[in-house]
């Protein structure tokens, strides 16, 4: 490929094809909102209390993710979902009607024309205290908290110059492109399936909490093998008899997911969608399911040529996102509650409340607010006799936890982008003096960017000296992917075609397109 010089001189770039889905950044965001349910049928009493509703299932059925504005991605979807509603005629299945959601995400570095990849999942799917009954009807109310995963890309398709034939290399400046690749992301639901016997026929049976713990996994040929454990704790009346039941559940799936390269490194994000039990008697069968969100990446080095001193040669501004430091940390929140150590406890549903970050030299502090339910039955006084009957259903404590963690990084700066995932363990308890102990445990992953521009030198596309060029607009074209295909700025194109930086193009027509020289004698 030639190029024009001030003297005359021909001049012969060396090439390479930089085709590459560049990952601008990403974002993990949450939102939340109350569900009422009315159901026109008296409930079924037991102890002196109506019986709360089943399990919960929640999940989403349709998402949308588009690039709203510069640095602003707008998702926005539907949730369903169903519930148990235990009434005098026994236990019923009810839908949730669906409702909407619309989320905004601020992520630095994007711009209209990238692709979004976004995945939301339920979080959190509990009802909120008890339910208020009028005559005809009764009222619940549940709590819906969702997880949005969302990644932004940049493809890439251009031509860059990595060197120049017979030209000494101190005429030559250069520069190294770092870049981070979205090689490919998958979610999958895995399910899992158990039974559970009881000594006297169900007439309720809830999950309290289903959390994942020594999850692992490992990349086989064309397959994910994903190992770990599921603990669940469920709050049972069979008979006269009621309580926690806590089991662990190992299991061992394989997952298809293909890798396109052997330099990919691979990044799962697991939660428990949803859990729920079917009453067969003195059995019960529980099923859970499993998301998992998938991302294989690479790191991409890439030598370039940005000036030839003494030439002309076409130029290109590429931003692009370079990969920081990225760490994993296991978190310990311990948490004094004030009651005496009950007869039996476990932890319920947990949501974030708020989560913030803040980057340091060389440090990132993350903060947040926990909402926790705790379920527990007192522990019986030892002599005290009593003419009221031992408590059947669970008391429930709603806590609040803040907590804050500096998560050592080395190399970034307070300028740079970062992502913050957070993922809530199990939790132990612990007698204390007139208290009880909270042990939660969770997972905490940070992963951090710097957004840079480069220029790189490109080959002429058209002949040399032709300083305009006349473009159709094409079906699916933005300023952007036009401006990056002639290697020249989007402010080039509205300046002389008198557009709006956010104008919307017809399919069909024209644009003159300058085409900018830099000559440096």
């Amino acid at each position: 490929m030639e190029g024009r010089t001030g003297k005359g001189e021909k001049l012969e770039l060396l090439t390479t094809g930089l085709d590459l889905n560049v990952l601008v950044g990403e974002a993990v965001r949450r939102t939340f909102f109350f569900k009422e349910i009315p159901v026109n049928e008296e409930p079924a009493w037991k102890g002196g209390r109506p019986y709360p509703l089943g399990d919960v299932a929640a999940w989403i059925v349709h998402q949308e993710a588009r690039i709203d504005e510069k640095d602003r991605v707008l998702v926005q979807g539907r949730v369903a979902g169903k519930t148990t509603f235990f009434g005098v005629h026994g236990p019923k299945e009810i839908p949730l009607e669906e409702e909407d959601f619309r989320l905004g995400l601020e992520i630095p570095g994007v711009l209209p024309g990238m692709q979004v990849h976004a995945h939301g999942r339920v979080t959190y799917a509990f009802e909120d205290g008890a339910p208020l009954q009028s005559e005809a009807q009764v009222l619940y109310r549940l709590k819906v908290e969702l997880e949005i995963l969302v990644a932004v890309t940049d493809p890439q398709q251009l031509e860059v110059a990595v060197g120049v034939k017979d030209l000494p290399a101190e005429r030559v400046t250069r520069d190294l492109l770092v870049m981070e690749e979205l090689l490919a992301e998958q979610a999958e639901s895995i399910s899992l399936s158990r039974e559970v016997e009881f000594e006297e026929e169900l007439s309720y049976l809830k999950v309290l909490s289903c959390r994942l713990r020594n999850i692992s996994w490992e990349l086989n040929k064309e397959q994910i093998l994903v190992k770990g454990e599921l603990e669940t704790v469920l709050f049972y009346l069979a008979g006269e008899k009621s309580g926690l039941l806590k089991e662990t559940q190992p299991f061992n799936q394989q997952v298809a997911f293909q890798v396109p390269r052997k330099e990919a490194h691979l990044a799962v994000f697991p939660r428990v969608e949803y859990a729920a039990c079917d009453l067969l008697g003195r059995r019960a069968r529980q099923r859970t399911y499993l998301d998992l969100l998938i991302r294989a990446a690479r790191t991409v080095q890439q030598e370039v040529v940005t000036d030839v001193q003494g030439t002309a040669v076409k130029k290109e501004y590429l931003a692009v996102s370079r990969p920081a430091a990225a760490g994993k940390e296991n978190v310990e929140l311990v948490q004094r509650l004030a009651f005496p150590y009950p007869d039996e406890i476990t932890a319920g549903g947990c949501r974030l409340l708020s989560l913030g970050f803040q980057l340091q030299e060389d440090a990132v502090l993350v903060e947040g607010v926990l909402e926790k339910n705790v379920y527990y039955l007192p522990r019986p006084e030892r002599g005290a006799e009593s003419d009221e009957p031992p408590e059947l259903w669970p008391l429930t404590a709603t806590v609040e936890e803040e907590f804050s963690r500096t998560m050592q990084l080395p190399g970034i700066s307070p300028q740079a982008c970062a992502a913050v995932y957070f993922n809530m363990g199990t939790t132990d308890f612990a007698p204390a003096e007139a208290a009880t102990l909270q042990v939660s445990h969770a997972a905490l992953e940070i992963k951090t960017w710097e957004m840079q521009e480069h220029q790189v030198v490109v080959p002429h596309r058209v002949p040399p000296g032709t300083s305009m060029v006349v473009y159709a607009v094409r079906t699916g074209d933005t300023l952007l992917k036009i401006a990056r295909s002639y290697g020249v700025k989007t402010g080039t194109i509205t300046g002389a075609n008198r557009l709006d930086e956010d104008a919307v193009l017809q399919t069909g027509s024209k644009l003159l397109i300058p085409l900018m020289f830099e000559d440096h004698e």
